[in-house]
């Protein structure tokens, strides 16, 4: 995996890291602590997005076990703007790895919010794990339904 984009906070902390792997067809994100607002969270995914349209990309590996923001108010629009737009892309399957329970960090719950949008999505393309050996071997095998969140 190579790196592809670094994301930084407005105190420079980075909060999130893209990076893409073209054999693999894999584009992968990586999330750290906190983002600043819905528009840092945006920003990120939407590149993710950008990246499908303009590769050869099929898989999504989605790493949030140490996001401490919640996305919450951005879940409408990941649901019906972002994944249209990735699945018309070539997305075929996305993992998205949580955190092993609830983890609230002042009063946000990652794992709710995203436990939600995995939901809404409602479509076998997008499962969630909290074990990230196990979500890296149903992106690229396609198997294990009886592992998912």
């Amino acid at each position: 995996m190579r790196s592809k984009k670094l994301f930084h906070r407005t105190n420079d902390q980075i909060y999130a890291i893209v990076g893409d792997n073209p054999e693999e067809g894999l584009v992968s994100d990586v999330w750290f602590n906190h983002f600043d607002s819905q528009a840092d969270f945006q920003a990120v995914l939407d590149y993710v997005a950008t990246l499908f349209e303009q590769g050869r990309y099929s898989y999504w590996l989605a790493d949030l076990r140490f996001l401490a923001s919640d996305f919450g108010p951005s879940e409408p629009w990941l649901v019906k703007e972002l994944m249209p737009r990735v699945i018309r892309a070539g997305l075929a399957r996305e993992a998205v790895v949580l955190p092993s329970s609830a983890v609230e960090a002042e009063g946000e719950d990652v794992y709710k919010t995203a436990s939600q949008a995995l939901q809404d999505i409602a479509d076998g393309r997008v499962r969630g794990f909290t074990d990230i050996a196990l979500a890296k071997t149903w992106l690229f095998k396609g198997d294990l339904p009886d592992q998912s969140v």
